[in-house]
C-alpha cells in the first residue's frame, strides 16, 4: 500500500509541475479574433511568425467533421536565439515559441509553454525570464477584451 500511494505521490508531483509550465486563459472572443490577437501580440513584441499549424482544420479534412477549430503559432526572434546559442547552444531546442488556440464552443482557450526558469546556466535563466514575460503576455492580450492591454502588462 505503501508503494503504492508513494508512486501515486510521484506521479502527482510529476504532472504538477508539467501544468505549471502551461500558461493559459480563456476568451469569449470568436476564433478568429483570438487568432489576430494573438498574431498581434507576437509581432508587437519584435517576434516573426515562422509557421502556423491548422490543426483542427486538418482534422476536419480527413473525416471529423465536428472536430474543434485548433491553431498552433509558432514564432521566433533572431536577436533571442542568437543570444541563446552564444549562451549554450542546446538550449535552442526550446526555439521556435508556440501558442495554442483552441476552440471548445463556450469559450477559446489560448496557452503557451513557459521556459524552465531553473536552469545550470543563470544567464540563460535570465533570458527564459524575460521570454517567459512576453509570452505570458502574448496570451493575456489574445484572449482580453482591453485592446490597450499590452501597454499594462
Amino acid at each position: 500500500m505503501q508503494t503504492i500511494v508513494l508512486f501515486l505521490s510521484i506521479l502527482l508531483c510529476g504532472c504538477a509541475n508539467e501544468n505549471e509550465q502551461i500558461y493559459e486563459k480563456k476568451s469569449k472572443k470568436t476564433f478568429a479574433n483570438v487568432v489576430q490577437d494573438a498574431e498581434f501580440a507576437i509581432t508587437e513584441n519584435n517576434f516573426r511568425i515562422t509557421n502556423r499549424l491548422h490543426i483542427g482544420k486538418a482534422i476536419k479534412e480527413r473525416g471529423n467533421i465536428d472536430f474543434p477549430q485548433n491553431e498552433v503559432i509558432l514564432f521566433c526572434n533572431l536577436t533571442i536565439a542568437e543570444k541563446m546559442l552564444m549562451i549554450e547552444p542546446r538550449y535552442i531546442n526550446y526555439c521556435p515559441y508556440k501558442v495554442t488556440i483552441t476552440d471548445s464552443n463556450e469559450y477559446i482557450t489560448v496557452a503557451t509553454r513557459l521556459l524552465p526558469l531553473e536552469t545550470d546556466n543563470s544567464k540563460m535563466s535570465t533570458v527564459f525570464k524575460t521570454i517567459n514575460k512576453t509570452l505570458r503576455s502574448v496570451v493575456e492580450y489574445a484572449a482580453s477584451e482591453d485592446p490597450f492591454i499590452l501597454d499594462k502588462i
